[in-house]
């Protein structure tokens, strides 16, 4: 049977519907409908909502986990705050710290209305390193189980550990500017039309209005520990770790420790620069990290553990990994 583009537009017009259903189940945006469907209270509620605090080091952060999803609600209830781009609602996050780099993944949830995320990342003294806006936070069609949303993926250096200027803090608020914007969504039948190659025949795009509130999905992933595993690769230390690191032979929890020439160590000392002095509790978090990992027969673990943390500034963790290894001959 053959059917003309028209009706394969009613077609796919009736699986869409079908779809919709099936996603009206998993998707977070159901949960959250009294928010998403309430721009003019978010609104009118905006205008005489108090701020909670006189300055940026004063809000409320939350704590984050690396390999961490959640799904934050943004609304009447969530603490106000003057931003200098206006009052907004917010969500404050405290950012883990003991970790590879972070990649994470900021998404505004699209409904009826949508909560147009800005994204500020603050060092340890809570002094800006940079915002993350429309030009990194842009509109992504619905796929799979994820709903229209506008997304924006970043990442968080953690070379340097114990180092005050590395990103600690993340905010997510609005900015006065969006909330007189509306993001162009596409449309059920055009994005089934489109799946299918036919002519589209459907409603047109909707334009989706910013709203005070909405929902916000964060996702965070430490990079040392993704499917890369070994094959992550920071490329600056290399010649360093390769002349200091202990070597393990055949023999179970044998160290064996490499000399190196004068040539090697000259070299080393003036092409890499020395890492910031390391924080107490931080070398003190090594310690005891290494310890366990040697404890428990991971040699391996231990070592990487011991080059993480003399790239970040550590003058224990050799001796701690050697002290720990003799003991567990005993």
């Amino acid at each position: 049977m053959k059917y003309s583009k028209v009706a394969l537009t009613i077609l796919c017009s009736t699986l869409m519907t079908a779809c919709a259903s099936l996603e009206a189940t998993v998707a977070p945006t159901q949960e959250y409908k009294s928010i998403l469907d309430s721009r003019a209270s978010a609104l009118q509620q905006l205008g005489s909502a108090t701020v909670c605090c006189s300055s940026i080091s004063e809000l409320q952060y939350q704590p984050l986990a690396a390999e961490q999803k959640k799904v934050i609600a943004i609304d009447g209830s969530s603490p106000a705050f003057n931003f200098p781009e206006g009052k907004s609602y917010y969500a404050a996050f405290k950012l883990p710290t003991h970790s590879g780099d972070l990649k994470i993944t900021v998404a505004g949830l699209i409904d009826k209305t949508l909560f147009n995320p800005t994204v500020l990342l603050l060092d340890s003294q809570f002094k800006p390193t940079r915002t993350i806006g429309a030009d990194i936070i842009t509109y992504k069609p619905a796929r799979l189980l994820d709903g229209d949303r506008v997304e924006g993926v970043f990442t968080i250096d953690r070379t340097y550990v114990g180092n005050p200027n590395n990103e600690t803090y993340m905010v997510i608020y609005t900015t006065q500017a969006t909330l007189n914007q509306t993001t162009q969504a596409m449309s059920p039948s055009k994005m089934m039309a489109k799946s299918l190659s036919v002519q589209d025949y459907g409603a047109k795009d909707p334009l989706i209005p910013h709203s005070a509130w909405g929902v916000v999905k964060i996702e965070v992933e430490d990079m040392s520990a993704s499917a890369l595993g070994d094959n992550f690769y920071k490329p600056v230390y290399q010649e360093a770790i390769d002349a200091n690191t202990p070597i393990v032979d055949a023999t179970p929890n044998k160290l064996v420790v490499p000399v190196a020439t004068a040539a090697t160590a000259t070299a080393v000392a003036t092409t890499i620069k020395p890492a910031p002095a390391m924080l107490s509790e931080t070398e003190a978090f090594y310690q005891s990290q290494i310890e366990k990992a040697v404890k428990a027969g991971d040699i391996d673990k231990g070592m990487k553990l011991v080059n993480e943390a003399e790239r970040a500034g550590s003058t224990k963790a050799k001796s701690v990994f050697i002290d720990a290894v003799k003991r567990s001959q005993k």
